[in-house]
């Protein structure tokens, strides 16, 4: 029962799917929070920027850039 779950960023869909969820809330909540903006554009925005991110990083990091 000792057995712990590591949070493992070095899968590649893991590591993609965190920055896709954190660019939509980050976004989403910036533009309707602060700027009065529309909920679904906003999601759709912070999925890309999250997915751009999240694929830069990765392919940044396996060439040991970071």
């Amino acid at each position: 029962m000792d057995e712990v779950r590591r949070f493992d960023l070095e899968n590649p869909w893991l590591f993609v799917f965190t920055n896709v969820v954190v660019g939509i809330v980050v976004v989403s909540a910036t533009q309707v929070i602060l700027f009065n903006g529309e909920l679904t554009s906003a999601v759709m925005q912070g999925g890309l920027y999250g997915l751009v991110v999240g694929i830069t990083m990765f392919y940044l990091r396996k060439d040991d850039w970071f």
